[in-house]
C-alpha cells in the first residue's frame, strides 16, 4: 500500500495540465498546451504572431514567464504548430521531423536523440509516435491523478475525429491506415484528449 501510495502522490495533477492557447473555429491555429510537473513543458506553440501574446498571458496567469519553460514540444511540423517557439528561450526543443532531435534553444544546438514509443520527457510524461496524419507525428501521454491525457496534436485534430467512421479530407492525411491505427491506439488509453483543434475532452469508453 506504501508504495502504491507513493506512486500516485507523484502522478501530475490533473489541473496541470491545460490548454493555454485554444483553437478558434475557422481560423488554422493550433491548441496550445501547458504542462506543470518536475517541469514546465510546452506542447506547439501556435500558427500567427498574435498568438505569442496569447500564449504569455496565459503562462502569466500561471505564474510563468515564456523564459521559465523547460521543454517545447512538437507534436509534428505544420506551420499552425511550430510558429512561436522562439518565446522559450531556455527549452529543450524536441521534434520528430525527417530523424528525431531536440534543439537547445539558448544555446541554438541541435543534438540527435531515439524518439520511440514510452520515451521519457519527464516522470509521467512519454512520447508515443503517432504518424498517419504526417509521416513524422508524436502525441504526447500524461499521467494524471484523474486518468491519462493525450496531448494528440493531429493524429486527432478535432474531437470528431474520434469517430472511427470519419476521416479528415484526404488532402490532411499523409496515410490513411496509420492515421486510423493510431487514433485507435490513442483511443485505448485515453481517458482525456487534447487534439490539435479543440478543447480537452473526456474519452467515452
Amino acid at each position: 500500500m506504501e508504495n502504491y501510495i507513493t506512486k500516485v502522490e507523484k502522478m501530475i495533477p490533473f489541473k496541470n495540465v491545460k490548454i493555454i492557447k485554444p483553437h478558434v473555429d475557422g481560423i488554422t491555429s493550433s491548441t496550445v498546451t501547458l504542462i506543470k510537473g518536475a517541469k514546465n513543458v510546452v506542447v506547439d506553440s501556435g500558427g500567427f504572431a498574435d498568438d505569442a501574446e496569447t500564449i504569455k498571458k496565459m503562462l502569466a496567469k500561471e505564474g510563468l514567464r515564456p523564459e521559465q519553460i523547460d521543454i517545447a514540444i512538437a507534436t509534428h511540423y505544420h506551420w499552425d504548430h511550430v510558429s512561436n517557439f522562439h518565446l522559450f528561450k531556455n527549452a529543450r526543443l524536441y521534434k520528430c521531423y525527417s530523424f528525431s532531435s531536440y534543439i537547445d534553444i539558448k544555446n541554438n544546438k541541435t543534438e540527435p536523440v531515439d524518439i520511440k514509443d514510452g520515451f521519457k520527457i519527464m516522470d509521467n510524461v512519454e512520447i508515443m509516435l503517432t504518424p498517419g496524419h504526417l509521416e513524422h507525428h508524436m502525441s504526447i501521454v500524461v499521467k494524471t491523478d484523474k486518468g491519462i491525457v493525450v496531448i494528440a496534436g493531429d493524429a486527432i485534430g478535432r474531437k470528431d475525429w474520434v469517430d472511427l467512421t470519419k476521416f479528415p479530407e484526404k488532402r490532411y492525411v499523409w496515410d490513411e491506415k496509420k492515421y486510423n491505427e493510431n487514433r485507435k491506439k490513442i483511443l485505448k488509453i485515453a481517458d482525456y484528449i487534447i487534439p490539435g483543434h479543440g478543447d480537452m475532452f473526456k474519452v467515452e469508453k
